[in-house]
Parts: structure tokens; C-alpha cells; sequence
């Protein structure tokens, strides 16, 4: 906010006697953020001057408080006649033989005075130094002309016009990733769910996929593909449970499903007579008869609908 405000410096130089006193005039006009003077205001300003250039750390600075503008938003200054820093020495600046720059900022009365806490409002070159001072600090000082009138205030400039923006930086590199953080609590187990549908019966799975029958040929279609397997896999060229002849039929195999597991071999007892061959069995015990169906899954076969038809029973692990 540099070039908010208009500065209007007006040195004045003033003689007492032979000798010349260590202050000079300054004006400036005082204007708000929207270029309007503020007018019958008490602020503080702070005075700054610079050698050679104004980004120069001051050489001297000083204070005045309590400063009021006029009904035209005017103020009028003796540079040297405020508040010194105490590092600051009016005395010592060395007008001859540098460029010298004024830099003016202003605070609100009551709030901290430190350096930090005033506006910057602007900065001129002293272009005109004070006679009488120069001559002071001067290898050859002359004669002190007289003091000049002081001249009109010059017109306001218009404010120029605001800048381009500037380019965008580059993107700096990126920062170092911070640790890991701490692993969370373990959350609290959520609820059961409730228990799905009762999924469908291996027979209402065999419908389901297109084919027809009933619950009694469903069943011999299972036993039919378990006695292929028991056919194909298992040694029964010689296997003629039912002595009739002919090893291997389906009532050789239902006989084997009836059988329990084949125990060791006894010792050979004695031969005993012949008897009669009597009629083949057409017996078939159902106690814990297990059948396959041929995919590794094994139930109990159990007497339904009124003991007239086999059914399907419960899931056991196969032998």
C-alpha cells in the first residue's frame, strides 16, 4: 500500500543568528485506502531517512506523535524535531556527500509504536539538500543564501494504473512424508445377520435345472449312477454276492451297500460238507444304507410315502 497516498515535500530552510538550526519543513498530504484526504485527524507518523538508496537500512529515524491534519488533510513536519530512535543522531548524517531518501509511515494514535506497526505510505529522494546543514558537514561552506518563498502546491497526480500480475513461480519439491500414524482401535463386531432361506433340496435342485420326474425315480437315477461308479471303479468282474451267476448286477451292488467293511481274514477252518444251495436272497437291509450321487456327496436312503417309495435322507460323510 506503498502508493496509496500522495507525498508533497516542501523543504524549508530557516536561519537564527549565524547559526543554522538542525531541522527542515515537510508537507504531505494524508488520504485513505480510497485517495480521500483525512481531514481534521490526529495520527503518529515516523520519519526515516536513508543513505543512497530507500531498501537502505535507515540512518536516522525519528517520531512524532499526535500529529493532526488540517481541513485539507494537510500536515507540516520539522524533519529533526521529533523523537529520535536512540540509535539515531540528527548530527551525524553526512549531507555532502550522499544521496539521501525520506520515507514516511503512519499509525493510529493509541495502538504500538514500534517500527513494525507503521504504514509505509511512501518514499522520496531528498533532491534538494538543506542548505545550512550541508554547509555544516562541507570542506568549503559558503554563505547562506537567502531563505526563498515557498512555492505553490503542485496538483494532485492521478493514480496510475495497477500492474500486470506476475508469473506464476515454480512448484517447489515436495515435502518429506511424515510418519506412520498409530494403528486405530480395533472396531466393535457388528451384528449378526439374519438367517437366509432354507436353500432347495437336492431333488428340487435336479428339477430346477430342467429335468422331470418324480421323487422315486430321482432316487433309482441316483442309485443307477452310483452303480455305475461302483461298476467302473471298483474290482467286481468277480463279485457275485447274490450267487447267481452272474457278478456284478445292481442287486450285487445293492448287496454290497448292505455289507458292512470286509474284516481280516480269519484262520482256515476245516471243510466242512456241502449243503444245498439254497434260494437266492431278495432280501435288502436299509439300516444306515448310504448311497452317492456320484459327485462326492453321500446321504442316508430312508422308507417314505407310506413305506412304498425310497427317499433321500439326511447328509452324512461318505465311507
Amino acid at each position: 500500500m506503498k502508493n496509496l497516498f500522495n507525498i508533497f515535500l516542501i523543504l524549508f530552510i530557516g536561519l537564527v543568528g549565524a547559526q543554522a538550526p538542525h531541522t527542515f519543513s515537510y508537507q504531505t498530504v494524508i488520504r485513505d485506502a480510497n485517495w480521500q484526504p483525512r481531514v481534521n485527524e490526529t495520527i503518529n507518523i515516523s520519519v526515516s531517512i536513508s543513505e543512497d538508496s530507500p531498501d537502505n537500512f535507515p540512518i536516522y529515524r525519528e517520531e512524532h506523535f499526535s500529529v493532526t491534519t488540517n481541513n485539507i488533510g494537510l500536515v507540516n513536519l520539522a524533519i529533526g524535531g521529533g523523537q529520535a530512535t536512540p540509535t539515531s543522531d540528527f548530527e551525524l548524517i553526512d549531507w555532502g556527500n550522499h544521496l539521501h531518501f525520506l520515507t514516511i509511515g503512519i499509525s493510529e494514535v493509541g495502538s504500538n509504536t514500534s517500527e513494525t506497526d507503521y504504514l509505509i505510505i511512501g518514499s522520496t529522494q531528498l533532491r534538494s539538500v538543506p542548505y545550512a546543514l550541508f554547509a555544516e558537514t562541507s570542506e568549503n561552506p559558503g554563505n547562506p543564501g537567502p531563505q526563498g518563498e515557498m512555492g505553490p502546491t503542485g496538483p494532485q497526480g492521478e493514480m496510475g494504473p495497477t500492474g500486470p500480475q506476475g508469473v506464476t513461480g515454480p512448484q517447489g519439491p515436495m515435502g518429506p512424508t511424515g510418519p506412520q500414524g498409530e494403528v486405530g482401535p480395533t472396531g466393535s463386531q457388528g451384528l449378526t445377520g439374519s438367517q437366509g432361506p432354507t436353500g432347495a433340496s437336492l431333488y428340487e435342485s435336479w428339477l430346477a435345472n430342467g429335468n422331470e420326474g418324480t421323487l422315486n425315480e430321482f432316487i433309482l437315477l441316483l442309485a443307477s449312477n452310483t452303480y455305475e461308479l461302483w461298476y467302473q471303479e471298483g474290482d467286481n468282474a468277480n463279485n457275485d454276492s447274490d450267487n447267481d451267476g452272474n457278478p456284478g448286477t445292481e442287486q450285487d451292488f445293492l448287496n454290497d451297500l448292505s455289507m458292512g467293511p470286509i474284516g481280516p481274514v480269519g484262520p482256515v477252518g476245516p471243510v466242512g460238507p456241502v449243503g444245498p444251495v439254497g434260494p437266492p436272497s431278495n432280501y435288502l437291509n436299509l439300516n444306515d444304507l448310504i448311497i452317492n450321487d456320484g459327485n462326492g456327496n453321500c446321504y442316508l436312503v430312508e422308507i417314505g410315502f407310506n413305506g412304498t417309495a425310497l427317499m433321500i435322507g439326511e447328509s452324512v460323510l461318505c465311507p
